[in-house]
């Protein structure tokens, strides 16, 4: 006896990108509750009322997401880039399991075309779905504010996740024009913005270092003005760890020359330190103030690492030469996309104090250390070649001494002669 299969049934996207957003918020929601309360209970939780902690929690939840708010008379519009590239990297996961389980779901109709309109519906609604609650709870409860800073922010940070968690799962064939591309200098390109990236992040670790080095004195002077001056460091360490990503590209924003706006006053930069008060946090101390004349060169560092992101490594330099200006274009596009998202969330608010206006210009400073970067690669693709054609000589030399076919075929003759004459 044989029984027909169960037929299967399929979620409408709709509803699956409402279930994706759902699930994002059973995570984001509580986590920001639960720091609000903490914030209440160490803070002035005793002069406060019990009201203050969901303001703070639907601030906060907007601010992760870079909108502007306003509380207690501070304006916050600086996201905490650490918690924003997690919450990122979680609605990359969701977006990534909506698009894996619609074309799973469509393998069974192999003629059916409207896969694509179905993961266009899910992603369209999980972003909606999410942002919607979002803005409306910040604007209501947590005392946002509209601006078009902010919303240009939230829409960055969403669209560019669901774009990334499509990428993941179906790739490039599915985008049109994309696939005529060179797949070869397409993932060359790829490596070459990690190498950046990541050699970025440790240029900026190094120059924070080298400068708590030479204003030692001043940050530990400083920080006296606490009246526990450890407490003070470790909180502030937290602080500033949170906003790791923003205050690292702040440091190559300063090394660059573009600078770094610290309040209402003009740019600092390493070749215009900008004298002035302000507070006393670490990372805002090293932004103001003299230096020695010898960390003008500095830029020079980024030049440099563009060249050891080519160069370095014998296979991925011979990769690098093969893909040639093609691979050296898509890398550009594709650093400067990464450091203009990266520059537009460096920037806003944070509090009293003058600080307002605090961050890089989101207008140069990623073109600016696009364009420094790109000239190290352009110079380390040249030393390849020039390293490879000198190699390549050498190397054709020797085989036409040895496996060049005419003579070689002569000297084969000629020890066939010999032997058969004994």
């Amino acid at each position: 006896m044989h029984t027909s299969p169960q037929p299967r049934t399929h979620r409408h996207p709709v509803l699956l990108g409402l279930v994706e957003a759902l699930r994002i918020d059973l995570i984001t929601v509580p986590a920001t509750f639960v720091i609000a309360t903490v914030f209440w209970l160490i803070g002035l939780g005793s002069q406060l009322p019990y009201s203050i902690i969901p303001e703070w929690a639907f601030a906060l939840w907007g601010v992760v997401h870079g909108l502007s708010v306003s509380t207690m008379g501070f304006d916050f519009s600086l996201a905490p880039s650490l918690i924003t590239l997690g919450v990122w990297f979680f609605f990359a996961a969701g977006a990534k399991r909506l698009v894996a389980g619609i074309t799973e779901a469509e393998f069974d109709d192999i003629g059916d075309a409207s896969w694509w309109k179905k993961i266009i519906v899910a992603l369209a609604t999980y972003v909606i779905a999410y942002a919607g609650p979002l803005v409306t709870l910040t604007l209501l409860l947590g005392e946002g504010a509209l601006t078009p800073l902010g919303f240009l922010r939230l829409a960055l940070m969403l669209l560019s996740a669901s774009a990334a968690g499509f990428l993941w799962v179906r790739g490039l064939d599915d985008i049109p024009r994309l696939p005529d591309l060179d797949h070869d200098a397409w993932e060359v390109g790829a490596r070459l913005v990690k190498r950046l990236l990541w050699g970025s992040a440790f240029l900026s670790v190094l120059v924070i270092a080298a400068g708590i080095v030479l204003r030692w004195d001043e940050l530990a002077e400083s920080l006296q003005a606490y009246s526990s001056p450890l407490s003070a460091g470790v909180g502030l360490l937290i602080i500033q760890i949170l906003f790791a990503p923003g205050i690292l590209f702040a440091a190559l924003s300063w090394v660059g020359g573009t600078g770094v706006n610290v309040g209402a006053g003009d740019l600092s930069s390493v070749f215009h330190p900008v004298p002035g008060p302000v507070p006393h946090v670490p990372v805002l101390q090293l932004l103001v103030g003299d230096y020695p004349a010898w960390t003008q060169a500095a830029p020079v560092l980024l030049v440099l690492l563009g060249v050891l992101s080519v160069i370095v490594g014998r296979d991925h330099a011979r990769q690098v030469m093969a893909a040639s200006w093609a691979g050296l274009g898509i890398a550009a596009v594709k650093l400067f996309v990464v450091l203009q998202i990266l520059a537009i969330f460096a920037r806003g608010a944070m509090g009293p104090l003058g600080l307002s206006v605090f961050g890089p210009s989101p207008l140069t400073s990623a073109v600016v250390m696009t364009a420094w970067l790109v000239l190290g690669m352009t110079g380390g693709l040249v030393l390849t070649r020039l390293s490879d054609m000198q190699g390549g000589s050498s190397t054709s030399g020797d085989q036409d001494g040895f496996d060049d076919e005419p003579f070689g075929g002569i000297a084969d003759e000629r020890d066939v002669d010999y032997y058969d004459e004994d």
